[in-house]
């Protein structure tokens, strides 16, 4: 359960649906979304590059105020 308050809290402001690889990787370092290094993302939701509005998931757009926006 402690695993998922980290995530919680390094994807706060983030959409629930975004997701990165480095999100899979155990790196004993607590992950931070803004700090990705890959910069492929996709959503959850979707499965796929692009959300369910059609626009692009990324961390820089994938916040409040976008139309398929979920809070954690």
């Amino acid at each position: 359960m402690s695993d998922a308050i980290n995530l919680n809290e390094s994807l706060h402001g983030h959409c629930l649906r975004l997701r990165c690889k480095e999100m899979f990787i155990e790196t004993g370092i607590d992950f931070k979304m803004s700090e990705t290094g890959s910069g492929i993302y996709w959503c959850s939701h979707t499965q796929n590059v692009l959300g369910p509005d059609g626009q692009v998931a990324e961390p820089s757009g994938c916040k409040s105020g976008r139309e398929c926006y979920e809070a954690l």
